[in-house]
């Protein structure tokens, strides 16, 4: 799992990949909502065998930071963040 920090002028709280099944992993971004300081976007850009396989994200609303960034070191363990992306590559894929 690799993780990078970004500097406050990114506005980025910081970049993880996580693999998530096998061949498929997961490069994820954590992003404050402006002007909301308990709301984060949470980007998902999914990778199988390296190619990307799609994207999406999340909204989490009443995090602090340090809640948004363990539910994105821990996705998957969500159950239901798992299920919505194996949703989306199902439906990618018909």
């Amino acid at each position: 799992m690799g993780e990078v920090k970004s500097s406050p002028a990114s506005m980025e709280v910081f970049n993880l990949i996580v693999p998530l099944e096998r061949k498929l992993k997961a490069y994820l971004r954590l992003l404050p909502e402006p002007h909301r300081a308990d709301t984060w976007l949470l980007e998902v850009r999914l990778f199988y065998e390296a190619e990307p396989a799609g994207r999406t994200s999340f909204t989490l609303n009443g995090y602090t930071q340090e809640e948004a960034e363990a539910v994105a070191r821990n996705i998957r363990s969500n159950a239901y963040m798992m299920q919505e992306i194996d949703q989306y590559l199902w439906s990618e894929n018909d």
